[in-house]
């Protein structure tokens, strides 16, 4: 007995440690399945990631207008995605996602495609991250469709140095006492998350300044928080382009100040 005791106590914690080496690598490639599709995707849309507001354009016109750059959230991106076969929807939850409100919409609804009614995906697939919401079915953030970063990076020839996707961070980055994401493979103590890059590389960060993520302007650089809005000159403001990893559950009119900006309804676990 205490021979088979003094052998538990020896691999139990190496059973441990291997379980969630195994979780973080199957999500890493979960993340990395996810990017991988939008590329997929670029190579027959002029290099562009999937963009729903370039598939539902303004008017009633298939494949005619301007885009319609208030239908580029989070959520209707990947339900796009999803509607096309590009992934489907268990690759968007993480296996050790912490919030009960996030989870695999499994009722998705393949037949909601209406080219004449101008629909294209389920719009029922949604980021609500918050407890009494609608539910959240995607565990992972990713650059809001607003501003130069999406001009420059929503694409695959976007920088290899530019985080494109990611397990979710806490809210504008800031290093808190307790966190909700430092559950998803921080065991509760801190952020450690999968980062997926522009040329589809991953790599397991412990920061949210990765050595490698510098935000770079005419007028010098800083080092890039993934999860934060960052600048050079002192004057920072959403439309950027530096990396700025979140959940987009809307996108709204800059308003008389910002006529040609979109103000984006952001998602966190701990607001």
């Amino acid at each position: 007995m205490s021979i088979i005791a003094l052998l538990l106590s020896i691999l139990m914690p190496a059973l441990g440690r291997a379980r969630k080496e195994a979780v973080l690598i199957k999500d890493a490639t979960r993340i990395r399945g996810i990017h991988s599709g939008w590329i997929t995707w670029a190579a027959g849309h002029n290099g562009r990631y999937p963009t729903p507001g370039y598939v539902n354009r303004e008017g009633d016109m298939k494949g005619r207008g301007a885009e319609d750059r208030l239908l580029n959230t989070t959520d209707n991106v990947h339900s796009l995605c999803v509607m096309e076969n590009i992934y489907d929807v268990d690759r968007l939850i993480c296996d050790s996602e912490p919030n009960p409100n996030v989870f695999v919409y499994s009722n998705y609804d393949y037949g909601a495609r209406d080219i004449q009614d101008d629909t294209y995906w389920d719009e029922n697939l949604n980021v609500d991250l918050q407890a009494g919401g609608e539910g959240g079915h995607v565990s992972y953030a990713s650059i809001p469709l607003i501003g130069e970063r999406k001009r420059k990076e929503w694409a695959n020839s976007g920088s290899s140095e530019f985080p494109i996707l990611a397990n979710r961070g806490p809210m504008f980055g800031e290093w808190v006492d307790h966190s909700m994401t430092y559950e998803i493979h921080g065991e509760g103590k801190t952020w450690i998350g999968n980062v997926c890059w522009q040329d589809n590389h991953m790599s397991l960060e412990e920061t949210f300044n990765p050595i490698s993520s510098i935000y770079r302007t005419s007028e010098g650089h800083v080092q890039d928080n993934m999860f934060n809005i960052d600048c050079v000159s002192g004057f920072c403001h959403f439309w950027g382009a530096d990396s700025w990893l979140v959940l987009v559950s809307e996108l709204q009119p800059g308003g008389d100040l910002y006529e040609y900006q979109l103000q984006p309804t952001l998602e966190w676990d701990d607001e």
